[in-house]
């Protein structure tokens, strides 16, 4: 059985990182509840556990991690209504192809993140 705790928000870090492809832990925490602290690390650990996310360590930019949905964790995530059909990516099965594409995959998510930041300032959902 899956141990996803939905009450605990590890659906929504699942779902995020399932859209997103790939984030570090601080963007995550941006997502999720940036007026909130909360431990990205242990629900990220959490989830890692399942077998739902991966994680790579780029070797530059202090060894920051960078999270990824495994293919289970998109195939579990795709179920779910708001996600249906979602696809996967190669990232999702291959740790090498999240590196080569951590540059590019993290730029997109910082984009995502400056409009999400600027919708919440201006009080959109």
């Amino acid at each position: 059985m899956i141990g996803v705790d939905v009450g605990s928000g590890d659906r929504l870090a699942l779902g995020v990182l399932t859209q997103y492809r790939m984030t570090t832990r601080e963007s995550m925490h941006q997502v999720i509840a940036p007026s909130v602290r909360i431990e990205q690390a242990r629900r990220l650990a959490r989830l890692r556990a399942e077998g739902l996310v991966d994680r790579i360590t780029l070797p530059q930019a202090g060894r920051t991690r960078v999270w990824f949905p495994t293919l289970y964790g998109v195939q579990l995530a795709s179920e779910w209504p708001e996600l249906r059909g979602r696809r996967s990516s190669r990232t999702a099965s291959d740790p090498t192809a999240a590196r080569l594409k951590a540059g590019h995959t993290l730029t997109v998510t910082e984009t995502a993140l400056a409009f999400l930041e600027d919708a919440r300032r201006r009080g959109d959902l």
